[in-house]
């Protein structure tokens, strides 16, 4: 029986009658052959896994519009150890369509990295409780997202009064080590789930991100002298800044691209550490500063935030997604008011291009020498074939979104 047409499916209903699918995979490092590789440096492996992660993902890439992967860690007190599994989420028009994406995406998606061993959930009861193994209280869950800083123009551009910038995740190939580790020593049971969406680069973006790029380059250069006394009038001090991030977008987000989202939750009512939420924003921006740790400010965020973790969705809270813009800027109409426009930073917000999707999305691995950090997860017989795919009856309001 091949990994492509192997049961050990999860099917759940969409409100409109439409099915998604649900496949797992428990990973775990490889062995390494003796336990040292002496003839290679530890920069070298390094470099290696990060080539093959991204080989890797390239691969998975799709034009399909509704697949995800969501790479979940899951610490466990008990043990002192983390689980580390992937959840791949495709869509189908019915069940038949569903189980078809499966067999489609898995001979891709099998092809994991040599430094991972993976080992196919069969029991689609065990996945379902991998998607929701708990669900957070408030205060329990958290998302780690690209920072949004709103600033006023002091040199007005036509009618807009206000400047957006979008930061971006700027790590190299950073280790999670550290995350993984703090991870492991947290004493309730905690989880971090990094959600990977493909896209293609929204059209007319790049071009939009262009002009704003070419307009704040105006705004951070000094202007014409004022006539009345003869003095330069300064560049905008936030202008530079937004210069940057815009013409480094423009060139960045073109092509192939996915949505991201980070979430961290907590058994119980506790909040999510901030040791941990914290440790997380810096692996993905440690130059700028340009990640932050969103928190469910209602409600409604609340109910975003775990349908998010527990469906596997990319749905924004209403009211913490925005950070730090003022309500009034939010709605599409008030678009003239802003140089970044709100369209450009809702397409923005969200997006990775080839080089963040390698930072965020780190596979399990450890180095010889380094603390067992993750559970060994036998690799089991081949599931049983189901060829109608498993079901779950316990689907609640925390379903699949858009």
């Amino acid at each position: 029986m091949t990994g492509a047409d192997a049961g050990g499916v999860l099917l759940r209903a969409a409100p409109g009658g439409e099915t998604w699918a649900y496949v797992a995979f428990a990973l775990s490092p490889a062995v390494m052959p003796g336990g040292l590789y002496p003839e290679f440096s530890e920069a070298r492996r390094a470099a290696e896994r990060v080539a093959a992660e991204r080989t890797w993902l390239a691969a998975l890439w799709t034009d399909r519009t509704t697949a995800r992967w969501d790479l979940r860690f899951v610490g466990d007190p008990a043990s002192g150890r983390v689980g580390a599994f992937l959840v791949a989420q495709v869509y189908g028009a019915d069940r038949a369509a569903a189980l078809g994406a499966v067999r489609e995406a898995l001979p891709v998606l099998e092809r994991f990295p040599a430094h991972v061993t993976a080992a196919r959930v069969g029991d689609t009861g065990r996945i379902a409780r991998l998607l929701a193994p708990f669900v957070p209280g408030r205060g329990g869950i958290a998302e780690i997202r690209k920072r949004l800083t709103c600033r006023t123009l002091t040199r007005p551009w036509g009618a807009e009064r206000v400047a957006t910038a979008v930061s971006r995740f700027d790590a190299g190939a950073p280790s999670w080590t550290p995350v993984w580790a703090q991870l492991a020593a947290e004493p309730r049971p905690t989880v971090v789930s990094v959600c990977l969406e493909p896209c293609s680069a929204p059209a007319g973006l790049v071009e939009g991100l262009t002009m704003r790029a070419q307009a704040f380059a105006t705004l951070a250069a000094p202007g014409i002298p004022d006539p009345l006394h003869g003095l330069p009038v300064p560049g905008d001090p936030f202008a530079a800044e937004a210069h940057r991030l815009y013409d480094t977008a423009a060139r960045r987000y073109t092509g192939r691209l996915h949505r991201v989202r980070v979430s961290v939750a907590v058994e119980g009512e506790a909040p999510v550490p901030e040791v941990l939420a914290g440790l997380i924003g810096h692996t993905l921006a440690p130059e700028s500063s340009g990640a932050v740790v969103v928190r469910p400010r209602s409600a409604e965020d609340h109910r975003v935030a775990c349908g998010n973790l527990l469906g596997v969705n990319q749905d924004r809270q209403p009211e913490a997604y925005w950070q730090e813009v003022p309500a009034f800027l939010r709605p599409p109409a008030a678009g003239a008011l802003w140089l970044s426009d709100p369209g450009t930073v809702t397409a923005l917000a969200d997006l990775v291009d080839a080089d963040e999707a390698a930072a965020v999305f780190r596979l399990p691995h450890e180095e010889p020498g380094e603390p067992e950090l993750f559970a060994l997860e036998r690799r089991a017989a081949n599931p049983s074939r189901v060829p109608t795919g498993g079901t779950d009856a316990g689907w609640t309001d925390f379903g699949p979104g858009d």
